[in-house]
């Protein structure tokens, strides 16, 4: 379908195209439904304006049969305010005003409406950045936004009613609000709660066309993160965001929403997209919608999948408060030379270049054995075999240090171990993978995540391909790391696919999703290595993608990247501090829960938010 509405170009895809041998099947009766992610602008403080012109635009998308509709943030009053005076007298209760009108219309078109509302608690008289979701039946309930940007802390209190889960005829709906998804933690929650369908509210702003740099850190863009939504929660996500500017007509302030809604597969796959557009001025009310056909029988065996390499015995750490006064947070700024050295099939260790003096050289995963090992049982080695002291020799001749990995045999059992070996010629660290992908039976999983303290910063030993699971980047981060090292054996797989006109700073086509999006939620430098048949594949991933920090790879002809870098990353609109301060593990236990036990059960299985255990 390709529809014109004002100035917003929509598009709508077919999902089969993208979703390459996943299968329809029976779920529960729930037949497959058209979902919507609205591009609806506000006019700026007018409540009860924009009420009647939501209710409109309810009524004008359900005329292309659509069910299931996700309007943006703050859709009822706009969203630059400077403090609770401002924007008290504008606030709506949920239930309230907005809930009621929208009410009479779901009731009338046999529809489900998710809109972001200012809300006004009436009981505690505080303000909070809230969606509310309401069906046929007339309300059913709401979520209040916990990741609070600057934006937000003008005014907005802490959500305060947990991440809240609403079965209905069309599947089990989580709602989560713009900024966050700057939080890994909330898209798993979805897949450990089993949900179908995320409703996505967003007001995802950018500076207005001639900012100077120094006030151009916040230009970052939320909806440019929500490809990592569905990822790593299995789940359909519905996203809506504004378009054109919008003025503070007191403080005459401007934001400019740069549209771009869209919704995403359960695989992590683009199926539509609206337009990116920039800077101007559009009508309040309904300025375009996106859609697509949603079957959520497609999202259980994902999640499935996705939840079965959990190891929740390891993820303590995830469920404890690191404070800003961390010590093992690293406090002493360093440059050094990040590089990734990939191979092809004919490669041989000896090809391998030292490392950068003071730096750190990456390896592909099994670099001593070949790609050949890839598949089946590699040959096994000792601490200190054959592998080990090459990357030693490696480290000591450059002077840097050096990260690879090989299959290790120790006590008759056979581990997938990532070495680090510095630059006096040593291993100084051994990590063995814990989280190994389902074709690599003959590891035996590690039982420790493994962060090691050098005099280039924290450095987080990992395999590529456990990138996979958001908890072992999470649980690196929270350990502090300023750099991950992942050897790989592949980097291919799903790519990203976030509009490039959402960036600031330009992509390399094709690149890989996972250690991308791993990179950016952790906050870390990434460097990954590997092998790819005849075209080697080395990669350097940044902690702000964004707006400066992009995706490097090594050039054509060429086996080598390399990056000089700040570590730990001071940040532009976030950094790694600002992320584990923002971050908040009371309301994310369910993540370190024993999958078997009764409290995680009760959880997963109910409706709403239920404090089972904790």
């Amino acid at each position: 379908m390709l529809r014109l509405a004002g100035k917003l170009l929509v598009l709508s895809c077919m999902i089969a195209s993208l979703m390459v041998g996943e299968v329809a099947l029976a779920h529960s009766g729930v037949p497959p439904f058209k979902a919507a992610a609205v591009a609806y602008d506000p006019q700026w403080g007018d409540l009860d304006g924009n009420i009647t012109r939501i209710a409109a635009a309810v009524n004008e998308v359900a005329d292309s049969g659509v069910r299931l509709m996700v309007f943006p943030e703050q859709a009822t009053i706009g969203y630059i305010f400077d403090d609770f005076d401002m924007v008290r007298q504008y606030l709506d209760t949920i239930p309230g005003k907005t809930t009621d009108a929208i009410a009479k219309v779901t009731r009338e078109r046999n529809v489900f409406v998710s809109v972001g509302i200012a809300e006004l608690d009436a009981e505690s008289g505080l303000g909070y950045n809230s969606v509310a979701l309401i069906g046929p039946q007339g309300y059913i309930g709401k979520y209040r936004k916990h990741g609070l940007n600057s934006q937000d802390q003008r005014w907005v209190a802490q959500g305060n009613l947990g991440f809240p889960v609403f079965d209905t005829e069309l599947g089990r709906i989580m709602l989560l609000i713009c900024y966050d998804d700057t939080y890994w933690q909330y898209g798993r929650l979805a897949a450990l709660h089993n949900v179908d369908v995320i409703a996505w509210s967003s007001a995802s702003d950018r500076v207005m066309p001639g900012t100077p740099k120094s006030q151009s850190t916040g230009n970052h863009s939320t909806v440019a993160n929500v490809q990592y939504l569905s990822k790593y929660s299995g789940a359909w996500v519905v996203a809506a965001t504004r378009n054109g500017i919008e003025t503070n007509p007191i403080t005459e302030q401007k934001l400019y929403y740069n549209g771009g809604s869209s919704i995403w597969t359960p695989t992590g796959n683009k199926v539509a997209q609206a337009e990116v557009l920039p800077p101007e001025t559009f009508k309040p009310g309904l300025n375009g919608f996106v859609t697509a056909e949603i079957d959520v029988s497609l999202a259980t065996p994902v999640r499935e999948a996705l939840l079965s390499r959990r190891r929740p015995e390891l993820y303590g750490l995830l469920a404890l408060h690191r404070a800003p006064t961390d010590a093992n947070a690293s406090t002493t700024a360093f440059h050094p030379i990040l590089a990734a050295q990939a191979a092809d099939d004919a490669a041989k260790p000896l090809a391998y270049e030292p490392p950068p003096e003071g730096g750190l050289l990456v390896l592909p995963a099994l670099f001593g054995s070949g790609p050949q090992a890839i598949q089946g049982m590699p040959k096994l080695e000792p601490e200190g075999g054959p592998s080990e002291a090459f990357m030693a020799s490696l480290a000591e001749k450059g002077k840097g240090f050096v990260v690879g990995s090989y299959a290790e045999e120790k006590d008759q059992q056979t581990f997938h171990t990532v070495a680090l070996a510095d630059p006096a010629g040593k291993i100084i660290a051994r990590y063995h993978v814990t989280h190994p992908a389902p074709d690599q039976d003959w590891v035996k999983p590690g039982k420790n995540f493994v962060v090691v303290p050098t005099a280039i910063g924290r450095i987080g030993l990992v395999l590529a391909e456990e990138l996979a699971v958001s908890e072992v980047f999470g649980h690196l981060s929270a350990q502090r790391a300023d750099i991950i090292a992942a050897p790989a054996r592949q980097l291919d797989g799903l790519t990203l696919q976030i509009d490039p006109k959402l960036f600031v700073v330009p992509h390399p086509q094709d690149t890989p999703f996972e250690p991308y999006a791993a990179a950016k939620l952790s906050q870390t430098w990434l460097v990954a290595a590997g092998w790819s048949g005849t075209t080697p594949s080395a990669w350097i991933f940044g902690p702000e993608p964004v707006i400066e920090t992009a995706p490097m790879r090594n050039a054509a002809g060429k086996s080598r990247v390399q990056r000089k870098v700040v570590v730990p990353w001071p940040g532009t609109w976030i950094n790694q501090q600002q992320l584990v301060d923002g971050q908040l593990p009371y309301s994310t236990v369910p993540i370190v829960l024993d999958a078997k036990g009764e409290c995680y059960q009760k959880w997963s299985q109910a409706p709403g938010w239920e404090r089972v255990c904790w």
